[in-house]
């Protein structure tokens, strides 16, 4: 599964791809609405938490026209549907980049790492999520 931005901003949603060979080939590609994006980097992590379910963490700047409200969702069933949405920052003024670009890492078996530009590129932040 590749989780990507819509360089031509035309559709403000990130494009999912899903390949059943590992990425040579692409089975199916589509603008996945749930996750508006205003043109922005996002990333996708494999939680594996050691049981059954495969469990998607995926960071973004939720928003159509800012890179702002940065937000965490979890999945447990391949991005089919979110149980969880966690609002990790979101700036109360009109400022185009309040939160930017963003990644995500395994801190623990239901924490997670998130780095971001902050504040209009004057800072970056970690901080230590607990799902």
């Amino acid at each position: 599964m590749l989780n990507s931005r819509n360089q031509n901003g035309d559709i403000r949603a990130r494009i999912i791809s899903i390949s059943s060979d590992g990425g040579q080939t692409w089975d199916t590609t589509y603008f996945d609405n749930r996750l508006i994006d205003p043109v922005n980097q996002g990333s996708m992590l494999n939680v594996d938490n050691g049981g059954k379910k495969k469990i998607i963490a995926f960071c973004n700047a939720a928003n159509k026209n800012q890179r702002n409200n940065l937000t965490l969702r979890i999945s447990k069933d391949e991005e089919k549907t979110w149980f969880k949405n966690i609002l990790i920052d979101k700036g109360d003024k009109d400022d185009y980049a309040y939160t930017a670009y963003s990644d995500i890492v395994k801190m623990g078996k239901r924490d997670i790492g998130v780095l971001y530009e902050w504040d209009n590129y004057n800072e970056i932040v970690f901080k230590l999520i607990k799902w």
